[in-house]
């Protein structure tokens, strides 16, 4: 494999693996990630939201 066909699939897999995790962190509609986590604030005991 020449070396700069190399440097272009590596670089491919790089974006690829940002992508995927890029998705699995925010989730399709940028808030919910993969299991569908979201953060709700609410008061702790001694009134802070938290």
């Amino acid at each position: 494999m020449p070396p700069s066909l190399r440097k272009v699939v590596a670089a491919a897999i790089g974006g690829g693996a940002i992508a995927i995790a890029s998705v699995l962190i925010t989730g399709p509609s940028g808030n919910d990630g993969l299991e569908g986590v979201s953060y709700i604030p609410y008061k702790d005991i001694v009134g802070v939201w938290t």
